[in-house]
């Protein structure tokens, strides 16, 4: 089984991915899988918006060639609509149509559930505080427009396919082990029916 968790920034989705895993046993595969190229600078800021989401592209191609044991759980930080969300909020429109065709022409794994994450802005600014990152004003992770268009943007995407896959929409804005216990029951209730 192969469980997508997308979300903004900061909102947790790390933190969650990491426990679920470890709860039920599955096997947690990193936002960042790269242990050659090191990640430019990220975000509204960033004169590397391209190569921002080139070097996401990668990653997910490294983390799709984990899924090699159909039996086992594997549970994603981020998927391809992550990137098609931040792609939208931060490129031009020729950038972003020259990696949308990209992304369409290449293999990807499709999730089997597909979870968006989604929290009250004060609260997600609250745990990007927490996470005190050096690079927190380099990637405009304190950007609040981009946040709430970034945020908004994973509500879009869920509300345009919502009635074409299994994807659900989790609003994390409570505790850690509420958060955890949301995301636990929806894989317990899918793994009969997959």
């Amino acid at each position: 089984m192969y469980f997508v968790v997308s979300g903004a920034h900061g909102i947790g989705k790390s933190t969650i991915c990491k426990l679920v895993a470890k709860k039920i046993g599955g096997i947690y595969l990193s936002e960042a899988m790269d242990e050659i190229i090191p990640p430019p600078q990220f975000g509204p800021k960033s004169p590397e918006k391209v190569e921002g989401q080139l070097w996401h592209i990668r990653q997910q191609l490294i983390k799709e060639k984990q899924i090699t044991d159909s039996s086992k759980i594997y549970i994603a930080d981020r998927g391809w609509a992550d990137i098609y969300v931040y792609t939208k909020v931060l490129l031009k429109p020729e950038s972003k149509d020259i990696l949308n065709s990209l992304i369409d022409a290449l293999p990807k794994k499709i999730p089997d559930i597909h979870i968006i994450f989604h929290a009250n802005i004060n609260k997600i600014i609250e745990r990007i505080k927490k996470r005190k990152r050096q690079n927190l004003i380099d990637w405009g992770e304190d950007d609040i427009d981009y946040l709430k268009k970034i945020n908004q943007g994973f509500i879009n995407y869920y509300n345009a396919f919502r009635d074409l896959k299994r994807i659900y929409l989790v609003d994390i804005s409570g505790t850690l082990e509420e958060s955890i216990t949301s995301v636990i029951n929806i894989i317990q209730e899918n793994q009969t029916d997959i």
